[in-house]
Formats: C-alpha cells, sequence, structure tokens
C-alpha cells in the first residue's frame, strides 16, 4: 500500500506537531489495569518509528472483537490499552496515556452519537479511555464525556451525569456555547463550552460515509469541528474549505492530543445516521496524533467495503473527500497515502463470552 515509501522527512516532528510530553504516570495497582506490549506488531521493524509523529497511524485488529451488537467490554479495553502504548512507544500503559495527558489537564472526551444506538461511539471502547486518564491521575471532576445531543447519548447508552465531583457525561446544550463567533475560511460557529472548558481533548469518532453536504467521510476531522459548533450546517455549504480551516483553529487543533477511533464497526453508505444494509463489523481500532491520515486511512476503509459490497466511488457521487489534501496544504497533517505509516498490530481473535 506504499507504506514503505515513507521518508524521513515525513516522520520529522515540526513544532505545531509535536505533542507536550507528560510526567511520569502514577502506579497501575489501583486500576487493575496491566501492559499487554508483549503482543508484538506485525509490522516490519524497519517501518517502526521510535516515536510517533505526522503520518503514523495505528491500526489494532481483534476478530471476535464485536459481539452480535455492541463491542465486548474486556476485548475492547485490551485493543485500546494495546493501540495507545503501542502509538507511545511504551511497554507500561501508565506511561503511555502520561505521553498525551497530564494530571493537571482538564480533559475532554469527544464522541459521536448522531448514528444512533448501532452506529455512535461505542462506550465499551469509551470506558478504557476514562480508565487511562484516570490512572494519569486527572480527577473525576475534571473529565468530561461530551456531544451534542443528549437524545442521541442516552440511545447510545450513556447516562447523562452532571453532579459536582464527578465525571460528568453531558451534551452542548446544557453547558452552552460561547457568546462570540469563531470564524475561519468558509466556515463560522459558536463553539461548545465543553469544548472551551477542557485543556485536552480525546477524539473517539466512528468510521462513517457521510452523504450530507459533500464531506465523504466522518470520522476524526469532522467529529471534531462539526460536533463541536452550535449550527453544524452553517458551515455544510463549503464543507471542503469550511473543515481544514476551522479544525486549524487554536481552539480545536491546540486541544486535540490523542484520536482513538471506534472501529469496531464501519458504515459505508448511508451515514452519517444509522443505515442496517451498509453497516459491518470491522474488529478494529485506531489510534494517531495526525488528524489527516486518521481521516484518509479511514476513507481507504470507506472506500474499500463501498468496492467489495458493489458500491461507486465516493467521488463517483459526487462526494469526494477533498478537504483532506487542503487538509495537508494547510499543515493539519499528512493526507497523500504513500506517506502515511500505517502500522498494523493482529491480536488473537477474542473468544471470551458473548454480549
Amino acid at each position: 500500500m506504499g507504506a514503505c515509501k515513507w521518508s524521513k522527512s515525513s516522520m520529522g516532528m515540526h513544532r505545531r506537531d509535536v505533542l507536550k510530553l507528560g510526567a511520569a504516570a502514577t502506579g497501575l495497582g489501583v486500576l487493575g489495569i496491566h501492559p499487554i506490549g508483549s503482543l508484538a506488531s506485525t509490522q516490519p521493524a524497519c517501518l517502526v518509528p521510535k516515536v510517533s509523529g505526522p503520518g503514523h497511524v495505528v491500526k489494532v485488529s481483534m476478530p471476535g472483537m464485536r459481539g452480535r451488537w455492541f463491542p465486548h467490554a474486556e476485548a475492547a479495553k485490551i485493543a485500546v490499552e494495546k493501540a495507545v502504548t503501542t502509538l507511545a512507544r511504551e511497554s507500561d500503559l501508565g506511561r503511555a496515556w502520561a505521553k498525551f495527558i497530564q494530571k493537571e489537564d482538564k480533559v475532554g472526551i469527544k464522541i459521536n452519537c448522531l448514528g444512533g444506538r448501532m452506529s455512535s461511539t461505542m462506550k465499551e471502547v469509551v470506558e478504557p479511555i476514562v480508565a487511562g486518564v484516570r490512572n494519569v491521575g486527572v480527577p473525576d471532576e475534571n473529565i468530561m464525556i461530551f456531544d451534542q445531543f443528549g437524545g442521541n447519548m442516552r440511545g447510545a447508552r450513556y447516562a447523562w451525569q452532571d453532579k459536582p465531583g464527578r465525571l460528568r457525561v453531558i451534551n452542548h446544550p446544557v453547558v452552552g456555547y460561547e457568546k462570540n463567533w469563531t470564524r475561519a475560511e468558509g466556515a463560522k460557529g459558536k463553539l461548545s463550552k465543553a469544548l472551551t472548558w477542557a485543556t485536552a481533548i480525546i477524539n473517539v469518532p466512528v468510521l462513517k460515509d457521510h452523504d450530507l453536504g459533500g464531506a465523504g467521510i466522518t470520522c476524526s476531522m469532522k467529529n471534531m469541528v462539526f460536533g463541536c459548533v452550535e449550527h453544524p450546517p452553517l458551515m455544510h455549504r463549503e464543507i471542503k474549505i469550511a473543515l481544514p480551516h476551522f479544525y486549524a483553529r487554536e481552539e480545536i487543533r491546540g486541544r486535540v492530543r490523542l484520536t482513538i477511533v471506534d472501529g469496531s464497526f464501519c458504515l459505508y453508505d448511508g451515514g452519517p445516521q444509522h443505515n442496517p444494509a451498509a453497516h459491518v463489523t470491522h474488529d478494529a481500532i485506531y489510534a494517531s496524533t495526525d488528524p489527516v491520515a486518521t481521516d484518509a486511512i479511514a476513507l481507504e476503509v470507506v472506500e474499500s467495503l463501498r468496492k467489495a459490497n458493489g458500491l461507486k466511488p465516493l467521488a463517483a457521487v459526487r462526494r469526494p473527500a477533498t478537504f483532506l489534501p487542503l487538509a495537508e496544504e494547510i499543515g493539519l497533517g499528512i493526507a497523500a497515502r504513500d506517506k502515511i505509516f500505517l502500522e498494523t498490530v493482529s491480536l488473537p481473535p477474542f473468544t471470551g463470552a458473548s454480549a
């Protein structure tokens, strides 16, 4: 797939792309979480970078991760933890999370529940993320799981919670929006106060086709842009310009530390709403610090499934993901597939109890 063409210049970490590394992590004993670094990557050693940078995406595959309806909790936990340790180049789970989150952070976990019960970020994927943030030392009062619509969140099995001193599970209208408009080329919107409250965001999108407005796909960048403003349809007219330029705003780009994609399923047509005719098991978790490379890989997955199921490419149905080259051009990450290093880790099939 061209991964061997990834040059040293592509791997170089520019100042705008470097994560601020956190302090050493606290012990793992309290939560009973153990590293699983003994499971080896299938990627040739000559291609494995010492430090994750632009163009690096980790894919952890685990056959059987998804049960009949939802992921098995234990399987999702193993896959998420392996994705984080692999990306961070750490065998110890605590040290891995500390590469992305500091105990002083206010951490927002941005999910995507627009697809309802079956095509949204699964809570089984979010739970080990919360555990990892806690393990760094972030107190529950400084952790917030958030999305746009309360009804969709409840439909996706997230119980609303906003009690003082506890982890919050909340939607935008409850916390409100900023008074002033945030503007970028082709875009304007009032940002959610859930976003601006956070000092660090873990973006947890899904793999979906998108047939509204011409984006082609919904994954990393769209979850943070259209999922964090008051009236997203205002940006649909110029979505291919609006999406990368709005993501480039420091309010978003400066907060997102890590993207963990729930790839337990893929919706390859009819998104962003749930379409049972095009909803398939994918049994994977993706992790990256590069939102553009993440979306390029998501596009590849969607296009592959469309082809396998007799559907035309997105460009042939007037939905090309042309925001990706522009996102690379303005410095948000790597879009060119031959410069993206997709590091694949294949875990043994999950054989636990049925969901």
